[in-house]
């Protein structure tokens, strides 16, 4: 294998515990005994080693490396090697390929004013260098038995909570709601969708909707009560 056979090389970090590089390679291959990363920081002549393992699909390598800390004018210097023999070099900055955690413990409610308000909480706390910067959201919702028709929300502004008003959903069915993010310092990447949280919306019967069914019911009563009161008069 050389250099041009190594394919989809790539770097992100979570930013705060590990520096994740994996590859393309083909089907049946033994990534940790056909493939060994060697990196150091550009600032240090000591090199580090990572055996790296099959991703679940058996198509990549992966390589996780964890750093001692991490600083924006940090610089990986990568050499790849294929059965002892160089076949890649590839220099990553952290800063330049962050992909972070997705927020956590999503929570659901029912509003007073009939929507839902979703909740979420950061997946950083300090002294992490992504807690409390600047942070995008969007939030995706769907019907369970209709996940093709998806609803997806940008939230451009800081937040942990977003109502799902309810005339953008239908009554009687079951949802899905998920949500990502992304650090406009580090906007390389999106991170993952979020776990999900399911919600139904049910046929809860509000004080508008029993004055929209009174009103023309009271009508039609009244109009048959004259029509009545009408032909008792004329007999």
């Amino acid at each position: 294998m050389t250099a041009g056979h190594i394919q989809e090389f790539a770097c992100f970090t979570d930013y705060d515990k590990e520096l994740v590089c994996h590859w393309k390679v083909p089907a049946q291959s033994n990534c940790s005994k056909e493939f060994l990363l060697c990196y150091s920081k550009e600032t240090s002549s000591v090199l580090n080693m990572c055996v790296p393992e099959n991703e679940k699909d058996s198509l990549r390598c992966a390589c996780t490396i964890y750093p001692d800390y991490f600083v924006s004018g940090l610089t990986y210097i990568l050499a790849l090697q294929f059965n002892g023999t160089d076949t890649w070099n590839y220099n990553v900055t952290p800063a330049l390929v962050v992909k972070p955690r997705a927020p956590k413990n999503l929570a659901i409610k029912r509003a007073e004013n009939g929507n839902f308000n979703l909740s979420w909480e950061e997946s950083y706390s300090p002294p992490s260098l992504l807690s409390g910067q600047p942070v995008i959201y969007e939030v995706k919702y769907w019907r369970k038995q209709h996940p093709t028709e998806i609803s997806v929300k940008a939230i451009n502004y800081q937040t942990k909570s977003f109502e799902i008003t309810a005339h953008s959903l239908r009554r009687g069915y079951d949802y899905i709601a998920s949500l990502r993010c992304n650090y406009t310092d580090y906007p390389a990447y999106w991170s993952e969708w979020s776990e999900e949280v399911e919600f139904h919306y049910d046929y809860q019967v509000k004080a508008e909707d029993i004055l929209q069914m009174a009103v023309p019911t009271s009508c039609i009563l009244i109009m048959a009560g004259s029509v009545i009161c009408y032909f008792c008069f004329t007999k």
